[in-house]
């Protein structure tokens, strides 16, 4: 209207525990009652949140109880040879000595391979063993199904397993070991330094080393999905090995031309065993599907 001001006013905020940003109740005068009825408005949120929240925590108790199988009904499994029949995929597992006591509850994205790697470490204490995979096996998921586990272990023994103990004299996490340095068959001046053809000199370190791998790229960083496929087959069977980066053209200048023609395969990765020429990734994995890797490098 024509002549009026009209005045904006603009409620101060300020924040709670219910909500980030809840408007202060107005205070006016001559009405001091309007803080009490802005009390109850809170009282009444806060009694609808709260079984809001009672259904969150039901629905996360749910979902937690749906992504492995408890403990104590999982059937337990004897070991014996070769673990065929465990899952070679994601999940928990218990771990059990020959008196049939709890040792260990662990996690992994490869539930085979850790126990197998347990068979070897710790044989008297691996006995027989509970498997449970996880679906979505999210790091998140996976920590909450063994949180599930280890806490059902101790409602039943009044204690944790021996194996997860921070004291424990077993170590059932195995430690990475140091990365070896990549070999450098040059001293980085190029091929004229050579006192030998560069067929010589890669003759020399596949038969003066029991395991050779030729790879695009480091023990720590291949750059390719088929070198990084044959070095985790290789740290898999705990292999000692040694690594021939055919990328570096300053200490290796030609080998990567040079080993194809040495070997008369035309693809890197290239893996050599006892002098012999294993294969290139694909015979690399059937050969691990078989058994028969393992048999190679012992």
């Amino acid at each position: 209207m024509q002549g009026q001001t009209i005045l904006q006013c603009q409620v101060p905020l300020h924040k709670t525990a219910l909500s980030p940003l809840v408007p202060s109740p107005p205070v006016v005068r001559g009405h001091p009652r309007t803080a009490c009825t802005y009390k109850r408005f809170l009282r009444q949120r806060l009694q609808l949140r709260q079984p809001c929240q009672q259904l969150r925590a039901s629905s996360q108790t749910d979902t937690l109880a749906a992504a492995a199988p408890a403990l104590f009904d999982t059937p337990l499994q004897q070991l014996s040879g070769e673990q065929t029949a465990l899952p070679a995929a994601a999940g928990v597992y218990a771990v059990y000595d020959k008196d049939g006591t709890l040792q260990y509850i662990g996690l992994s994205r490869k539930v085979t391979v850790s126990i197998a790697n347990h068979k070897q470490d710790l044989p008297d204490y691996t006995h027989s063993v509970k498997v449970a995979t996880v679906a979505n096996p999210t790091k998140e998921n996976l920590t909450a199904a063994w949180k599930q586990w280890v806490e059902s272990a101790v409602q039943a023994n009044g204690a944790v397993p021996p194996g997860n103990a921070r004291n424990s004299p077993q170590q059932w996490v195995r430690k990475a070991p140091r990365a070896k340095p990549e070999l450098k068959l040059t001293p980085g001046k190029g091929l004229q330094d050579l006192t030998c053809s560069l067929e010589e000199l890669l003759d020399t370190v596949v038969k003066t080393n029991k395991v050779v791998a030729f790879i695009k790229g480091t023990r720590s960083q291949p750059q390719c999905g088929f070198s990084f496929k044959v070095l985790t087959m290789l740290n898999e069977a705990r292999a000692d090995y040694e690594v021939v980066d055919v990328l570096d053209e300053q200490y290796n200048p030609g080998v990567r031309e040079a080993i194809k023609t040495y070997s008369q395969w035309p693809t890197i990765p290239q893996l050599y065993v006892n002098g012999e020429f294993l294969g290139g990734a694909d015979i690399v994995e059937e050969m691990n599907e078989k058994g028969e890797l393992k048999q190679a490098l012992q």
